[in-house]
């Protein structure tokens, strides 16, 4: 008995086949891809979509949660439409702003740096020969 339980729950490989139309360009996610991506957060008509997508979502969420459905396929229509804008929208944030994220400096260690190399630039005159920011 336990062995015809061990073999309904045993692992099995299931291949899926999923068919592509043929003449299909492929990109390589390279260098220059990349950097074409990125220049596109500062096209007027990629930030209209991008916030259009956020109103569709904001939509569907506000659609979801104070109208009534009026069955469960429609509801499952609603957060499967937030889950894919969701997706998109992360796709999209990883694809086009991984690039112009700011990078951020310690203020003090390059305040420190300046000081430095001002207090190198100094000539001093009538002292001995040591260092005060050592």
């Amino acid at each position: 008995m336990f062995e015809r339980i061990k073999k309904l729950f045993s692992s099995r490989v299931v291949y899926k086949i999923v068919e592509v139309k043929a003449p299909r360009p492929t990109y390589r996610w390279d260098k220059n891809t990349q950097d074409a991506v990125s220049t596109l957060v500062a096209h007027p008509g990629f930030v209209a979509l991008i916030e259009r997508l956020g109103v569709t979502k904001a939509q569907l969420e506000t659609k979801n949660n104070t109208q009534w459905k009026k069955d469960l396929r429609e509801a499952d229509f609603l957060q499967s439409g937030i889950f894919w804008c969701n997706w998109l929208k992360e796709q999209v944030d990883k694809a086009a702003f991984k690039g112009s994220q700011p990078t951020y400096v310690d203020p003090m260690a390059e305040e420190l740096a300046a000081f430095k190399e001002l207090d190198a630039r100094i000539e001093r005159v009538g002292m001995a020969n040591e260092n005060p920011t050592s």
